[in-house]
């Protein structure tokens, strides 16, 4: 029974210092955070109610510090709220001018709008806040297929991407128009293509500059066809010979091989070529000369000539 008692009587006093440890705590938090501080705060700027017709440079200041004098709570809890400055641009800002200044008593003032009046705010990190702005310009770019296309076995296209139309006008801060001069449509993916292909794509916007893009859809068109390949073998024939010369060829004829369109094939014959070479471009450390075509049909592709060059031996 004794023991019980002086255990009850040991806990109650260690309860009891708790309290007045607690008490004593409490009483030194309030006394030392109720005496006035100076510390300093950081606020953030919110440039608002910008006109249509410009748009903020990116070298515009976005936070300002200053020292606030008040107690600690209030020191306290704005560290954990952090101020800002609302700057209405369009309040400010004229046509004829690239940007304006809000002097350091307006500054303050804004500042002080976050704030208890009796709250003192000094040593702001600008004397003046000056605001820079970029006309909005129009300017027409070329668009840009983005395309990501398969073909089936024997399927190509028979000429270039077209698109519709193949400009645009972007407007935009003219400072961050002035090196934009292409833009991309959205990715247009589609494989084993067999058929002309006719998409209409949106345009992507190349960053959040940009203000409008007018038309912002474009029509992609690629025609395609089925493809054989051509196969003929020509002798050769020299061109700008001088007529007091006499040349052996080695060798003397030339293969040419090409694709064509299955439907233009039988538009093709041996005598819609003309495979030659020029003396007078010839290769004159190295006595050899380069088959070219002089005449051929606008339709095939990938020509490709075996062999590419032409030995010759001069005679006199």
């Amino acid at each position: 029974m004794s023991k019980g008692f002086f255990k009850n009587s040991k806990n109650a006093k260690v309860n009891r210092f708790l309290l007045f440890l607690l008490l004593a705590t409490i009483f030194w938090v309030l006394t030392k955070f109720s005496r006035e501080f100076t510390s300093t705060m950081t606020a953030k700027i919110n440039y608002e109610n910008i006109p249509e017709t410009a748009a903020l440079s990116k070298n515009n200041t976005q936070f300002i510090t200053f020292d606030l004098a008040a107690n600690g709570f209030e020191i306290l809890f704005y560290k954990f709220k952090q101020p800002t400055i609302t700057v209405p641009v369009g309040k400010y800002y004229s046509n004829e001018k690239d940007g304006f200044k809000i002097s350091k008593n307006e500054l303050l003032r804004m500042v002080s709008s976050n704030f208890n009046r009796n709250l003192a705010i000094k040593n702001l990190s600008v004397e003046e806040l000056n605001v820079h702005l970029d006309p909005i310009v129009l300017k027409k770019v070329r668009v840009i297929a983005k395309m990501a296309i398969s073909f089936k076995n024997g399927f190509k296209p028979v000429d270039s991407i077209k698109v519709i139309p193949d400009s645009v006008t972007i407007s935009g801060p003219s400072g961050s128009l002035k090196n934009k001069h292409t833009i991309e449509t959205e990715l247009i993916s589609i494989n084993d293509v067999e058929k002309n292909i006719s998409e209409t794509a949106k345009i992507v916007s190349p960053g959040s500059e940009i203000v409008s893009i007018k038309p912002n859809k474009v029509k992609v068109e690629l025609v395609i066809a089925e493809f054989s390949q051509g196969q003929y073998t020509f002798s050769v024939e020299v061109i700008n010979l001088p007529p007091d010369i006499d040349i052996k060829m080695v060798p003397q004829a030339v293969t040419i091989t090409f694709d064509v369109s299955v439907n233009d094939f039988a538009n093709i014959s041996k005598d819609s070529f003309r495979l030659v070479c020029d003396y007078s471009q010839r290769n004159k450390e190295e006595n050899f000369m380069l088959p070219f075509l002089e005449k051929k049909p606008q339709n095939i592709y990938n020509v490709v000539f075996e062999p590419k060059k032409i030995d010759f031996f001069k005679f006199k």
